[in-house]
């Protein structure tokens, strides 16, 4: 295969100091990539992530900061402890790479449900001690939906603490049946994500953790086009969902953030854009799952959507981003030079 190379788009310094925020960015532990799950062809892009790949895939593509997010695929009910220690290794792992880098990493703990406790004890920890920036939560645990009555301590906790939650899809229970022997990203991921936003809104979930703030990935999945249905459909045939949602299906989903993984071509973003305001539109790329050519491609298209001002798109690749996380404000060290100043008479000193 020929190889392929990548320009940079800007020097690394201005990159940190202005570049893109992208809250779609995966790591990768050392010890999980011995596990049977790396080996599958999802992960292939997961097996040669770094640190020092991922940055130097962000100052090529002008991302000035990521926030590092690990899924734990792979756990059954009957292992909680092996999910614990991966949960706790990841965390620590992220924790690392925000210290070395503190102007170019967030990061979003990754908990161990549906171990519920392993799950409270674990935000403790990530937040409390580590001082991670915000909670991944993937779209079922075992067949577990967020918005299950399980995990109100997990949700009550979360708004207890005003979590930015990142919301990630993954398989559903009868993948099997639902995938039609393709790669589960093509179809399910989306219809998973629909399926969690759901019903998070008509458990009544979104109604009591009103300080839980919610990104959903890949522009929501198909919510966008289906929100009208879902919203009419549910008034009809959902007992109760008036009294669990009395703000209405679309007040809750206009209320949520969405990132733009996979889903920046016009006609999304036309669907989103009727959603959600353009100050709730996040940069994500995706990467490693990605290749790196087609987070390229991802951001070129961005940039070429007809639909999107300058001021839009400022807003959506990084503005809107440090609303969520200002600690990622902070220029890198490399962008704190000093600046040069003109004198009265007209020479240049620093």
């Amino acid at each position: 295969m020929e190889e392929r190379t990548h320009q940079p788009l800007n020097h690394p310094a201005e990159v940190a100091s202005s570049g893109r925020i992208d809250v779609h960015a995966h790591c990768v532990p050392p010890e999980w990539k011995a596990l049977p799950v790396a080996s599958a062809p999802l992960f292939r892009g997961f097996r040669d992530w770094s640190v020092t790949s991922a940055i130097e895939m962000m100052d090529r593509q002008g991302i000035a900061a990521a926030v590092l997010s690990m899924a734990l695929f792979g756990f059954e009910d009957d292992d909680p402890a092996a999910a614990r220690r991966l949960a706790r290794s990841s965390n620590e792992m992220t924790a690392e790479a925000i210290r070395s880098h503190p102007d170019r990493f967030g990061a979003f703990a990754c908990l161990p449900l549906p171990d519920v406790d392993g799950a409270l004890a674990e935000i403790d920890y990530a937040l409390g001690t580590l001082g991670l920036d915000g909670v991944l939560l993937l779209t079922n645990a075992n067949g577990v939906y967020l918005g299950d009555s399980r995990l109100d301590p997990v949700f009550d906790e979360l708004n207890h603490r005003a979590t930015v939650v990142f919301l990630h899809p993954t398989l559903p229970p009868c993948v099997e049946c639902t995938s039609l022997g393709y790669a589960p990203p093509l179809i399910d991921f989306v219809f998973d994500t629909t399926r969690a936003v759901t019903h998070l809104v008509l458990s009544g979930t979104l109604e009591r953790c009103p300080d839980v703030r919610l990104i959903v990935p890949h522009a929501g999945g198909t919510i966008p086009y289906l929100a009208a249905r879902i919203d009419l459909v549910a008034s009809r045939f959902v007992p109760g969902a008036a009294e669990r949602a009395p703000a209405g299906v679309k007040a809750y989903l206009g209320r949520l953030y969405y990132e733009l993984a996979i889903s920046t071509s016009p006609h999304t973003i036309a669907s989103l854009l009727k959603l959600a305001s353009p100050d709730h539109i996040l940069f994500g790329s995706d990467f490693p799952a990605l290749l790196e050519e087609d987070v390229q491609n991802l951001i070129q298209t961005l940039a070429d959507n007809p639909l999107l001002q300058p001021r839009d798109l400022e807003m959506i690749q990084r503005h809107n981003a440090l609303a969520l996380f200002p600690r990622l404000q902070r220029p890198s060290p490399a962008a704190q030079q000093p600046k040069t100043a003109r004198w009265r008479d007209g020479s240049v000193r620093r």
